[in-house]
């Protein structure tokens, strides 16, 4: 078998699975799967929020998106998501030794309509936090950037950030509707895509499986991963059980003491005890794409 047919046989292992962990290598069980250690987790959402979106609706619409990841947390498992005040923050990633945060925000600008293609974050691949805009294909409804620990798969920062920039994102009940029109109707509805980002947030990746919330395509109009569905409910009670420590994919897990944010490791190869930057990328149009790094 050729690598890509091996690697294209991996990836199809468990894609129909009620849920399906997120992994240092998508879709590689040779590899740790990633997940929290800590007992809380504050997240916070940016104060400028979605201009375009009807009020501050969109603000109620992420907060009840973590609400319902946090109350089956409270049912059955050992983590707290708590949402923390709203803040100036308009970058994403992790900070070595910096004041981090795990920040939830709407990119409003297509980086390639204000950055110059000769300007050196293309490269880098920091134009997002540079300009505060989407670097992403337009396919792309929204990221979530999580760091992790690469030989652990301990995670310690996420954050979540919407495509503002080229969906309409809407807060509203009732029938489909398309940009100009985004009022008392749903486009891209927030609450269901935040949703399924929450999902990849506390450690879950892409499935197949009929009605799941980690699903990894969406239509305009689309409501029905507001509501988790059984599988992911699984997800938290077994993976991060009530009275037990979360559980790693791999034993031995190397647990470093990297401190209360992982400060003062660095992202160095895949032997690095430092922290590895994984975006997960949900919901493409037109190529899928699990993850870049």
């Amino acid at each position: 078998m050729t690598p890509v047919a091996t690697l294209l046989a991996v990836l199809a292992l468990g894609q129909f699975d009620p849920y399906v962990r997120s992994r240092v290598t998508p879709g590689d069980d040779a590899t740790q799967c990633l997940y929290w250690t800590v007992p809380s987790i504050t997240w916070s959402q940016s104060t400028l929020g979605n201009p375009d979106t009807q009020g501050d609706t969109e603000f109620d619409a992420v907060r009840v998106s973590f609400q319902n990841w946090e109350d089956i947390f409270a049912a059955c498992g050992n983590l707290n998501l708590q949402e923390g005040p709203r803040i100036a923050e308009r970058n994403v990633g992790y900070v070595r030794n910096g004041d981090n945060h795990n920040v939830v925000l709407f990119r409003t600008k297509v980086c390639s309509a204000v950055v110059a293609g000769s300007d050196a974050c293309w490269k880098e691949e920091t134009c997002a936090n540079q300009y505060d805009c989407w670097d992403d294909d337009q396919g792309t409804l929204a990221i979530t950037l999580t760091t992790y620990d690469k030989r652990s798969g301990i995670i310690y920062d996420s954050d979540i950030s919407f495509n503002a920039s080229q969906y309409a994102f809407t807060t509203s009940n009732g029938p489909t509707c398309f940009p100009p029109v985004t009022t008392n109707c749903v486009s891209t509805d927030v609450q269901n895509t935040a949703t399924h980002e929450i999902g990849h947030f506390v450690g879950l990746d892409h499935t197949r499986a009929a009605g799941s919330t980690m699903n990894p395509s969406a239509q305009t109009g689309e409501v029905s991963k507001r509501i988790i569905d059984s599988g992911s409910r699984d997800f938290v009670c077994s993976v991060y059980a009530r009275g037990a420590p979360s559980q790693a994919c791999l034993h031995p897990v190397v647990n470093e003491e990297l401190g209360p944010k992982g400060g003062g490791c660095s992202a160095t190869g895949a032997s690095s005890l430092g922290p590895a930057l994984m975006a997960w990328v949900l919901w493409r149009r037109r190529r899928a794409r699990e993850a870049r790094s």
